[in-house]
């Protein structure tokens, strides 16, 4: 749900009410996925953008990426609206811990 649509909602009669907390709650989980989209985009990758770039030029400290988001994968997703590409993280070092064992085969 987007900052507007929540603020949409809470100005509806109808619509239970949300308070400060909660605006400034999706204000900055807005402000994280617009950072994240911007940061992403001309990198072109998902590897060279770190957690810390993005939280560093949303001018918030990394623990208000891991208070709305489980890690960069998360965020990913919820930025890009699809899974990371193949250069995560994790299949980099899948694939270093698959070579180091073909070595010590060899």
């Amino acid at each position: 749900m987007s900052l507007n649509t929540e603020i949409t909602a809470a100005a509806n009669d109808d619509a239970p009410k949300l308070n400060k907390r909660q605006l400034a709650k999706a204000a900055t989980r807005e402000k994280l996925l617009h950072t994240a989209r911007v940061l992403w985009a001309p990198a072109g990758s998902y590897a060279p953008v770190t957690i810390r770039d993005i939280a560093a030029a949303a001018g918030m400290s990394t623990g208000s990426i891991f208070a709305n988001w489980s890690g960069k994968e998360a965020l990913w997703r919820d930025a890009m609206g699809y899974e990371p590409p193949v250069d995560c993280e994790a299949v980099r070092a899948a694939l270093k811990a698959q070579a180091a064992q073909a070595r010590w085969a060899a």
